[in-house]
């Protein structure tokens, strides 16, 4: 009994192993809505746009590596009625902040069902920051960090196509900021830390 329980895992892992060589690299696009949320009580929430491109490696096993490049909006609604700039103050002001987003995630596969977990650490990078207030009035938020230090986790599906070399991928994740990205002193963002938290829905498709 024993020797037939070994040779049955000995086969399946052989099995599974060349089932993982005859798997190529996926390239694959991307694009979602999010709703990010600053932590803090300065903030509400806002909606917002996140798309790119990710490149999906296969290690070992069941066991994958994807990392991507999105374009991800970020930002927040600020709670107070009145938003001061010097002796102005403004009503309806909100924060809005567009980053190139770098996560690297690390992914496990259930195969039965192309259900895929992932967490894995996100770098990002700012492009833009400014503030919107009243009719449409913009101004640099000089106070956001040019970086961003964030952890991303979530859960991936993958809808294999029939007669097509393309798969469907629908994903859910939730991205939790590290680090602070206010630097300075600023009247209208009394805390001490503010961070970026998003969750998202992402639709794409993967060669």
């Amino acid at each position: 009994m024993k020797n037939t329980l070994i040779s049955f895992i000995f086969m399946f892992a052989i099995l599974d192993a060349h089932a993982q060589r005859q798997e190529k690299i996926g390239f694959g696009i991307q694009a979602g809505w999010s709703m990010s949320r600053i932590s803090g009580d300065t903030f509400d929430g806002k909606a917002g746009f996140i798309g790119g491109v990710h490149a999906n490696f296969p290690v070992f096993g069941s066991f994958y590596v994807q990392p991507e490049v999105n374009f991800q909006q970020l930002g927040g609604k600020y709670k107070s009625d009145a938003y001061a700039i010097g002796d102005i103050l403004y009503r309806d002001a909100e924060l809005n902040m567009n980053y190139l987003s770098v996560p690297i995630l690390m992914k496990y596969r259930f195969n039965p069902i192309d259900l895929d977990i992932f967490v894995g650490p996100q770098v990002g990078f700012k492009l833009r920051a400014k503030n919107k207030v009243g009719e449409g009035e913009t101004y640099e938020a000089y106070h956001v960090k040019d970086t961003d230090i964030a952890g991303v986790y979530g859960l991936e599906y993958c809808l294999r196509l029939p007669d097509s070399r393309v798969d469907l991928i629908l994903n859910a994740r939730y991205t939790t900021g590290f680090t602070n990205f206010n630097k300075g002193e600023n009247p209208n963002m009394p805390n001490d830390s503010y961070r970026n938290n998003a969750l998202a829905f992402i639709l794409g498709i993967r060669f």
